[in-house]
């Protein structure tokens, strides 16, 4: 996540008196150390630049980067192990070596440097006159315009002798402790030195993976925020190799990928690398990507541009990591201003000749930041990245987060505040209430109240499209309409009995309000076939444990009159009159607020008489006791006992109806590391010091809510299991009344002794769309799949289809949820009770499953089940994974576990290539209490 934005705003550039940088304080930094979140809805585009000209002048390269809009350059780390010791600037042959000298330092001051900078590893310029033969060859691998690539050969090189390797070593420490001392927030790393056999063959990439992992536990990384940018080319190989060198390294947080894009992209390369990135984006820790001058070709306007499969994957790679990723334009060549159709490179002025002219700017990079900004702020991209919802987000991308505890923790006013603000999940609710009050009028299930008169003119003022969620109707239903149609109307009214269970602050009941009001309106408007008009009358019973949201629940229903059936509400002393015994106006509701567990009701003295009052018990029972994988915040435990308490109708409908948990593979490093350091935590916070660590154990035995970012969901997601309410019980449709001859109440009795417990064994074998499945999170991307495919399609017709399957690394499993709040097939239902013979398919649902996302809703992140040991899934392979819901008389807990399954041969089974372990069997680590 990117941090808070410094404020440099007023800061004067010290290189030129009364400079003031553009842009200021948006620096590398913001995402190199993870820190906190920007606040402001539109994600920064962090881009920086690196000028060859001015690699060890961080002062100049500021200056001008600044005045193109750039927001941070890239610096040559100086070599500093000749400063310091006996002779230290002499070399052996007694020659003395150029004492190195920088003017930035003296400058810059540390908040540049800390923002705004970020560090490369660089051959010392005595080693590129004189590069020995020994190491030359083993660093030719890299690219020729890496710095650091002879630096890094002699690092890894067994043909290397002892003394040139340990002047290495003491080259290489020296800088990157420049670039501790220096408050640098990253250094860029040279790309992985390749070899035909990566998988075990390839001992300079182990040495690498051996370098790095001691640096990471070294204090000029340990001891200060300095993160490890390796370059990876965007090829297979590349991609395969960072991420043996993360799992050799144990997969620390502070050694990242910058995305190096320097080369074209060949049509029949670019499914198998998508898909490739698609897992890299998730399990390859990706804190950059670069841009070389290079890749970009001239529109016809003469202006750089880039291809479409460039493009395909810079929306890609930010539609994925935008809100933290950092962008760097880079390259040797010069441009200007050139021909259409062109790469951007050759036969162009030097880069000293073009400085400074209007078309190319200070850094001659303008027109390139300038394009990819451009495709930034297309619809696409703004849509996922920009909108409010995603701006809540931020704060969460990645952050584990232990799952409520729901029967046990109190809810905060902030954290009600932030639910409520969900544009999209209460929306919902509100239609759910309202397909089901229209289903009860048409069905006639409600009970007749009485009758009112009205006018035309006054049911027009009430139409369905002048209707908002305020009371406005309520008031205007029995006034006189003066200057409207006078014909008299007569409705009849019914009673409808809601039950919110769980009402928090009252959104839920909010809601319920704002559906009868319009039902109401709807139904008066359109007599059925007798001529007669119809409308609601709603006794809305709120439900809450939390005793501070009681006392809100009190305080709306003591001043709001829509809590009150539109009366106005006197409130002196104790004495609270809510409308009881006024006239009924069609379409308000009265709203009971009672305190106590809802699994409780029959102990409470106004829910008791709902018990043994059958035509007061309730119609509809609302909840949103959902949790991210479904059922992990005990939904079915709680109506499973608002059920058995007998205060709902035989015939009660509850929303949610159904709700089913999905689950699928998920490749993320990120949220593997974030697993493993929850190891390190107090186990219970509230003893201070004394308290003993998490321990790896339970670490990776417990679910975490997360806002899934770095990761890569590599499986189309499965159903585990679905659970439905209420209970119907045998006899239901046949019982005349709520209860039988015996006296006892089948509804009841139905949702006792009921077994919640689950078991789901799933098999993923197929990765076919998976790009399109993103971080796990989020509407399926359906254009990014049908992208692939399409290419797939050419690509198969001839010789150049590379469609095989890369091999990924599992760290555990995502679980999401769908629920139908209701679904309705109900005749005439949906046109105010007109005579249809044809069912009417209306239902509202929310999800956090990719392939059915309500999008813009942002109420629930996945639950993230780790692995303890990632499990490494070749081409062809299947993922099978085990889950169990299990409980006790007062846990309800999970275990998973999860096997790789090869494809077997002609005649013989598949067999079991990887396993893990049962993990938190008999719930020993993680569980949830009832």
């Amino acid at each position: 996540m990117a941090e808070s934005v410094t404020e440099v705003s007023h800061a004067t550039h010290p290189s030129s008196p009364g400079y003031s940088p553009s842009g200021a304080g948006r620096g590398a930094g913001q995402a190199a150390s993870g820190g906190g979140a920007s606040p402001s809805t539109s994600a920064p585009f962090i881009a920086g630049v690196s000028l060859p000209l001015h690699s060890s002048d961080a002062a100049t390269s500021l200056q001008l980067a600044r005045q193109d809009g750039f927001d941070y350059v890239v610096t040559s780390l100086p070599d500093t192990s000749v400063l310091t010791g006996a002779g230290s600037n002499v070399e052996k042959s007694g020659i003395a070596t150029p004492t190195p000298r920088r003017t930035d330092v003296t400058q810059l001051e540390s908040k540049w440097w800390s923002t705004s900078v970020v560090g490369s590893l660089s051959d010392p310029p005595r080693w590129k006159s004189s590069t020995p033969a020994s190491f030359s060859d083993a660093g030719a691998a890299a690219a020729a315009h890496e710095e650091g690539r002879l630096l890094l050969a002699a690092l890894t090189s067994a043909s290397v002798s002892a003394a040139k390797k340990a002047e290495a070593q003491k080259i290489f420490e020296g800088m990157v402790g420049w670039a501790s001392h220096m408050n640098i927030p990253a250094v860029i790393l040279p790309s992985i030195p390749l070899s035909a056999n990566i998988n075990g063959g390839d001992l300079p990439a182990k040495e690498y993976a051996r370098l790095l992992a001691s640096l990471v536990a070294s204090p000029a990384c340990a001891n200060s925020r300095v993160q490890l940018w390796v370059r990876v080319p965007l090829s297979l190989q590349s991609l395969r190799a960072f991420q043996l060198l993360l799992a050799r390294c144990d997969h620390p947080p502070a050694i990242g990928a910058m995305l190096v894009i320097d080369r074209r992209l060949d049509p029949a390369d670019l499914p198998s690398v998508a898909e490739a990135l698609h897992v890299f984006l998730g399990n390859g820790n990706v804190k950059a990507v670069s841009w070389n001058v290079s890749v970009f070709l001239t529109n016809k306007k003469g202006y750089p541009t880039l291809s479409k499969n460039h493009q395909f994957v810079f929306s890609l790679v930010h539609g994925r990591l935008g809100r933290t990723l950092r962008t760097l334009v880079e390259g040797d060549e010069a441009w200007t201003h050139g021909t259409p159709g062109t790469p951007s490179k050759g036969n162009v002025p030097t880069a000293k000749q073009l400085q400074g002219t209007a078309r190319t700017g200070k850094t001659e990079r303008v027109l390139h930041l300038e394009y990819l900004q451009h495709l930034r702020a297309r619809a696409t991209l703004a849509a996922k990245l920009d909108s409010e919802e995603a701006s809540l987000e931020t704060p969460y991308l990645d952050s584990l987060q232990s799952p409520l505890q729901p029967l046990g923790d109190h809810l905060e006013y902030q954290t009600y505040e932030t639910f409520e603000r969900d544009p999209v999940k209460y929306a919902r609710y509100g239609e759910a209430v309202a397909l089901a009050l229209e289903d009860g009028i048409a069905a006639e299930k409600f009970g007749y109240l009485g009758s009112t008169r009205t006018t035309l003119g006054q049911l027009r003022r009430m139409a369905p499209g002048s209707v908002g969620r305020a009371v406005e109707l309520q008031r205007a239903v029995l006034e006189d309409g003066a200057g409207l149609d006078r014909m008299p109307a007569e409705v009849d009214i019914y009673q409808a009995t809601i039950m919110v269970v769980g009402a928090g602050r009252g959104p839920l009941v909010r809601e319920s309000i704002g559906a009868v009001a319009r039902v109401s309106a709807k139904w008066m408007g359109a007599p059925n076939g007798e001529g007669r008009r119809r409308a609601l009358h709603a006794k809305i019973v709120a439900i809450e444990k939390n005793p501070s949201a009681v006392l809100y629940l009190n305080s709306l229903k003591g001043g709001d009159p829509s809590w009150n059936g539109g009366h106005d509400v006197d409130w002196s002393g104790d004495s609270l009159n809510s409308g009881e015994g006024s006239i009924v106006i069609p379409g308000t509701s009265n709203v009971t607020v009672v305190g106590c567990d809802m699994r409780e009701a029959d102990g409470h003295p106004l829910l008791g008489k709902m018990i043994r009052e059958e035509k007061a018990r309730a119609d509809i029972v609302v909840s949103e006791l959902l949790g991210s994988f479904g059922d992990n915040e005990l939904s079915p435990e709680c109506l499973d006992g608002v059920q058995a308490c007998g205060v709902l109708k035989k015939d009660c409908v509850s929303i949610p109806q159904s709700y089913t948990a999905y689950l699928a593979p998920v490749s993320s490093a990120r949220l593997y590391s974030e697993a493993r350091t929850q190891s390190c935590l107090p186990l219970n916070p509230e003893e201070g010091p004394a308290s003993p660590s998490v321990g790896i154990q339970r670490a990776l035995e417990t679910p975490y809510v997360v806002r899934s970012h770095a990761a890569a969901q590599t499986h189309r997601e499965k159903p585990c299991w679905t659970f439905a309410h209420p209970h119907l019980a045998a006899d239901a449709m046949d019982t005349a009344s709520d209860k039988d001859a015996s006296g006892s109440n089948p509804s009841a009795d139905a949702a006792k002794d009921v077994n919640n417990d689950r078991t789901a064994h799933l098999a993923f074998k197929s990765r076919a769309g998976a790009v399109g499945l993103g971080c796990g999170y989020g509407r399926e991307d359906g254009d990014a799949a049908r992208f692939i495919a399409a290419s797939k399609e050419v690509l198969a017709e001839g010789d150049g289809a590379k469609l095989s399957d890369a091999e990924v690394t599992i760290h555990g499993f995502l679980g999401t949820f769908e629920s139908v709040l209701y679904e309705s097939t109900a005749k005439g239902a949906a046109n105010g009770g007109a005579e249809s013979d044809e069912p009417s398919e209306r239902r509202s649902i929310i999800s956090i499953s990719p392939h059915s996302f309500s999008v813009g809703m942002f109420s629930w992140f996945p639950l993230y089940f780790p692995l303890k040991e990632p499990l490494c899934v070749p081409p062809g392979a299947a993922v099978n994974c085990s889950m169990w819901r299990r409980s006790d008389e007062g846990r309800v807990w999970y275990e998973w576990s999860a096997e790789v399954m090869g494809n077997g041969t002609e005649g013989r089974a598949p067999e079991v290539l990887g396993t893990s372990s049962l993990h938190n069997p008999s719930g020993r680590s993680y569980h949830v209490k009832k």
